[in-house]
């Protein structure tokens, strides 16, 4: 499904602002090791697990994913 940009008139204002739609991927991993829970987001899955790995510590050997899903985030711009 594409997700079309949709407009809003603001009557206080007298503007108009759009809003365009983006999808992204969300990752929480959790590592036992130091005892942490990092959130990640992405492009796409691969980005999220190379961030996850680039943030890994010394004492960290495991990463566990605890979640995982598809997030939109909407651009705001004045039109």
């Amino acid at each position: 499904m594409i997700k079309q940009p949709y407009k809003v008139w603001d009557r206080q204002n007298q503007s108009m602002t759009q809003y365009t739609p983006t999808e992204v991927y969300k990752m929480v991993i959790d590592y036992p090791g130091t005892n942490r829970q990092l959130e990640f987001i992405g492009m796409d899955r691969g980005s999220c697990i190379l961030q996850a790995e680039v943030a890994k510590e010394e004492s960290d050997t495991v990463m566990l994913t605890v979640s995982e899903e598809s997030v939109t985030l909407y651009n705001k711009e004045k039109i």
